[in-house]
């Protein structure tokens, strides 16, 4: 009986490192991909790349023309010149008046709008507010509305909005915390992008897609099935509708049969109305960066401070996933000592 449920928890212990180092190796392959799909000065005519690292090195305002800029074979396939921001008025109007945890979507509203119409004056800038966004689903995706007025949490409604509403209308989305600093022209050359987060995955707070998207149509109809209480308000947001459901999708869209392509060998310069590239950090919050950002995270609760310090020590989470697996390790070991005095008696 000892004899067998020793081996049995080495058995365990041998299923749990291959369970762990399989993810590690889906996760490494996945995080190699959106580096290898990185929006590069390559992609850029040559002359824009020029007067971008020169503006930047001088820190003067970027000299360009932008109606030299190649002009599309099929504009279809390509992310329209709409900016959409969501704003739902006193998201959360009860952090209004907290000095420990104030409320960083503004309550008069935001310049963000504003100044992406300045330096995008040909763009259509909309800001759906609660009202129009409910307007937009009671007509065309009714089938979600159960989901989206029994969302938990208020943020997720406007999480989900935002995957609608690309989906229906493509162009850029951005959280009310982003802004514009130059024109978005040389972001509109793809079907659609998704900002790299650090350290693992992709960010929801920005990205763009062409009208119908095949990811786009992924997150919405998948995102009833990721409706879970999850206890805590961070990690539920984050896994439901937020940056890990964002993730998620892009790495589920990945496997099915994206992978197959690029990693043997495609070019990232190809013609498919449904392939995506990702927006490295120089151009998203970086040197280069077509964007600004203030402070937000306004949704995050006290949960909040114990994920971000673990995703600030990485090798926490190493040392937790090994000393789950210690007990059995030590069970094992001792069982192997008791049956060996066993037999020797």
């Amino acid at each position: 009986m000892m004899f067998r449920c020793g081996r049995g928890l080495k058995l365990l212990t041998l299923v749990v490192l291959i369970v762990l180092l399989y993810a590690a190796t889906q996760q490494y392959l996945f995080e190699s991909f959106l580096r290898r799909r990185y929006i590069t000065f390559d992609d850029f005519p040559k002359a824009y790349s020029n007067a971008l690292k020169a503006s930047t090195a001088d820190n003067t305002p970027l000299e360009y023309d932008y109606n030299t800029f190649p002009p599309s074979t099929n504009a279809s396939t390509l992310i329209p010149p709409t900016i959409h921001f969501i704003w739902f008025r006193d998201l959360y109007a009860h952090q209004l008046d907290r000095p420990d945890h104030p409320s960083h979507i503004p309550h008069e509203g935001s310049s963000a709008p504003q100044l992406c119409i300045e330096h995008n004056p040909s763009f259509t800038v909309n800001v759906w507010n609660a009202t129009a966004a409910r307007k937009l689903l009671e007509d065309h995706y009714s089938w979600f509305l159960p989901t989206y007025d029994n969302y938990r949490y208020p943020i997720q409604r406007v999480d989900a909005f935002k995957y609608f509403v690309m989906y229906h209308y493509g162009g850029v989305y951005m959280d009310m915390d982003v802004a514009c600093r130059r024109s978005l022209i040389p972001l509109l050359q793809t079907p659609g992008w998704f900002p790299k987060a650090e350290p693992f995955g992709v960010n929801n707070d920005l990205f763009a897609a062409r009208q119908g998207h095949g990811i786009m149509q992924m997150m919405i109809e998948r995102l009833e099935s990721r409706d879970w209480n999850l206890i805590f308000p961070y990690v539920t947001i984050f896994w439901s509708t937020g940056p890990q459901f964002a993730s998620d999708m892009v790495r589920r869209w990945y496997s099915k049969g994206w992978a197959k392509r690029y990693n043997a060998g495609d070019s990232k310069q190809d013609s498919d109305a449904d392939a995506f590239y990702t927006l490295p950090p120089e151009f998203y919050s970086e040197k280069y960066t077509f964007f600004g950002h203030s402070p937000g995270g306004t949704w995050h609760g006290e949960d909040v401070a114990v994920v971000l310090w673990l995703v600030d020590r990485p090798w926490v989470l190493l040392l937790l996933a090994a000393a789950s697996t210690t007990p059995f390790m030590i069970v094992a070991m001792r069982m192997r000592r008791l049956r060996q005095e066993t037999f020797k008696v």
